[in-house]
């Protein structure tokens, strides 16, 4: 245990002292021209919006609506020459009044982010109906993505520490769960395909499904959430297969659960390898950690007592796997924010984190009271092992769904309109 600590003490202090992050929450908005709310004299004869990050090209949009909620037709927006964080659209001539501009983007890590900006010519208009657009209910989005990076990585945890377990005289997967499996994977996979139409309704710019329809892949690489949807998706399916070897299933289960570190803040951080090998590693150790759990709970009555080996080897796994789930995860938390600026921030990402390290807190020591007494008495308890399995579930939900939207950097803390962030997945 020595060795992997100190192992890894080196490997994190390599990729801390040989690289220079630059922090990015996802795209949001820091200015416009004209002013949200300002009234100027004449028509502006473009609007300009700057954001806190490089947009994707073609998953930008802008709809502009008048005093009565009618929609004027504007030209298809584009980048600014040089500054791919700056949107322009051109304006028709109008008449004096209050106008309202709903921006749709998508920033570099495929977060689609919506805002609205209201500027008057000549007079505030003195009604002004809202829009007929109205921001994506992101609540279906977030359910579903539970459901099928949840299943994900706790079946994939779950597998991987069974396939180890049968060379200790325990049950394999498919004794365990018997035609739950088959369950969990038709949940899983309805779950990908409705967070994929969620995912492309909140994109107002343009239509994915329309896209892979056509084979447009060019546009849909602009999207990494997309494209791990799409790689969970065909994964699945190749899970299917029967009568392949043990490799087979292997090698797909841990590249499945890897693919879901593509989904979230990956993208948001340069350089990008430091950010994907620390998320990598982050799930790849907490799909572990609670498949080791899950594990010990179904085969209670086979591992609790009078298996040394087994107890050898699951210690020594689910101690490996927490040290660098934690770890990891407080070398993200460093490289991607600040204390005063979590401490200091009113967003929903900071109290998510909050629920997620008191989750974390309780499992470990509920783990280090259940791995005294297993050393000492040879016996478990299973009640504190269901908690223990409830906590992790907890900080495993909270973490998703800190991956969709913004975290508080000394940029975006203070601007009210970053929780504007319509968000995906999730996707950190």
């Amino acid at each position: 245990m020595k060795r992997y600590l100190a192992f890894l003490w080196l490997a994190l202090f390599i990729v801390m002292s040989t690289t220079t992050t630059t922090v990015q929450a996802h795209a949001g908005l820091m200015g416009s021209q004209p002013k949200d709310g300002e009234v100027l004299q004449a028509n502006p004869g473009q609007i300009s919006l700057r954001f806190t990050e490089a947009l994707e090209p073609d998953l930008v949009a802008v709809h502009l609506y008048d005093w009565n909620g009618d929609e004027v037709q504007l030209n298809r927006p584009t980048l600014q020459p040089g500054d791919a964080s700056q949107l322009n659209a051109q304006l028709p001539e109008l008449s004096e009044g209050t106008y309202v501009a709903i921006v749709s983007v998508v920033s570099e890590d495929g977060h689609p982010v919506e805002e609205r900006v209201s500027f008057s010519i000549g007079h505030k208009s003195a009604t002004v109906i809202d829009p007929t657009e109205k921001k994506t209910d992101n609540s279906y989005l977030i359910v579903y993505r539970y459901l099928a990076q949840g299943i994900i990585l706790l079946g994939g945890g779950l597998y991987l520490l069974a396939w180890r377990g049968q060379r200790y005289g325990l049950p394999a997967f498919s004794q365990l769960l018997g035609i739950g499996r088959q369950i969990g994977w038709g949940l899983a996979l309805v779950g990908l395909v409705f967070l994929w139409f969620l995912y492309d309704e909140a994109l107002t710019a343009v239509s994915l499904t329309d896209s892979l329809w056509q084979g447009n892949w060019s546009l849909l690489m602009q999207s990494p959430f997309a494209i791990m949807l799409l790689v969970s998706f065909a994964l699945l399916i190749l899970l299917a297969i029967p009568g392949m070897m043990t490799g087979w299933y292997v090698a797909l289960w841990l590249v499945l659960i890897c693919a879901q570190a593509f989904g979230g803040h990956a993208w948001g951080i340069s350089p990008v390898w430091v950010s994907i090998t620390l998320r990598l590693l982050h799930v790849l150790t907490v799909s572990i950690w609670m498949g080791a759990l899950i594990y010990l709970w179904l085969t209670f009555k086979h591992s609790e007592r009078g298996n040394e080996p087994f107890k050898q080897f699951f210690l020594r796994t689910v101690t490996i796997a927490s040290v660098l789930a934690v770890l990891t995860g407080l070398v993200m938390l460093a490289v991607q924010t600040n204390v005063v600026s979590i401490l200091q921030s009113s967003l929903t990402w900071s109290y998510l984190l909050y629920v997620k390290v008191a989750s974390v807190c309780v499992m470990l020591a509920i783990a280090y009271r259940q791995t005294k007494r297993w050393r000492k008495t040879n016996g478990l308890q299973a009640k504190l092992l269901r908690w223990e399995i409830l906590f992790g579930i907890v900080a495993i939900l909270a973490g998703l769904w800190m991956s969709q939207i913004n975290y508080p950097t000394a940029s975006t803390e203070t601007t009210a309109t970053t929780e504007t962030t319509v968000t995906n997945q999730h996707n950190h």
